[in-house]
């Protein structure tokens, strides 16, 4: 079965970085004990945030979204993000 990689390109607003870097790193420690996570990392570039994340399956992912953190990080996070963009892959 593919394993599941998804990333995401962050914008920060202008002068919310410093907020938003704790938010993700928590959401980070968070993914990182779910089960079947087998990756999550973020890099940054000025207000450019981008996310790496690597789950067993589809549904480890699926698991991954439906998670209180989860939902935590997207209500925390809403209002310091510009601009976003998520892709999905699959191994091979």
């Amino acid at each position: 079965m593919s394993k599941q990689v998804i990333t995401v390109t962050y914008k920060i607003k202008e002068g919310k970085i410093d907020q938003f870097l704790p938010i993700i790193a928590e959401m980070a420690k968070s993914s990182l004990n779910e089960p079947n996570c087998l990756n999550y990392e973020f890099s940054r570039n000025g207000n450019n945030v981008f996310l790496y994340e690597k789950y067993k399956n589809e549904k480890a992912f699926d698991y991954h979204t439906s998670t209180d953190h989860f939902k935590k990080y997207i209500e925390e996070s809403k209002a310091l993000i510009e601009d976003k963009k998520v892709e999905k892959y699959i191994t091979i």
